[in-house]
């Protein structure tokens, strides 16, 4: 026998051994199975770790194609209008406090009950950059108080 024939061969008796070994590991997984069905034991699936398996789908026949529905869109909300701008509201809000100044929740909150959306952070940002009022961090609390300069 050529060596070529001879490792054919030996190939060939490990593929039946190990063919009769996973049917005997099987057959014990269906026995245990039945084992647990007796007693009403019911053992969740092992969930696969990683990315999912990409699925092969079967080709359906093509369906007829529908308009696709445009979403209503709601009416647009009106622009508010305000009889002092946001910038002016903070600012005379700061100079009525007087020098002991107020906080941003205080300012937030004066933004609010006057209506408008937002919160004011950015009217505040703007008059600290333009130098129309002084920011001062409060020491062992959270924010900032604001006084008028001039």
């Amino acid at each position: 026998m050529s060596r070529e024939s001879a490792t054919a061969t030996e190939l060939a008796t490990l593929i039946t051994r190990l063919q009769a070994e996973r049917q005997e590991h099987l057959d014990a997984i269906a026995q245990i199975d039945a084992t647990f069905g007796q007693f009403g034991i019911t053992v969740p699936a092992k969930k696969r770790r990683g990315r999912p398996r990409k699925t092969v789908r079967t080709a359906r026949p093509a369906k007829p194609r529908q308009a696709a529905k445009v979403a209503k869109k709601g009416k647009r909300k009106a622009r508010r209008q305000f009889p002092m701008s946001g910038l002016d509201s903070v600012l005379a809000f700061v100079k009525k406090a007087g020098k002991k100044g107020v906080t941003t929740a205080e300012i937030v909150k004066h933004w609010k009950s006057d209506g408008r959306s937002g919160n004011g952070y950015k009217a505040l940002g703007e008059l600290v950059k333009a130098k129309k009022l002084k920011k001062e961090k409060i020491k062992g609390a959270k924010g900032s108080r604001y006084t008028a300069v001039g």
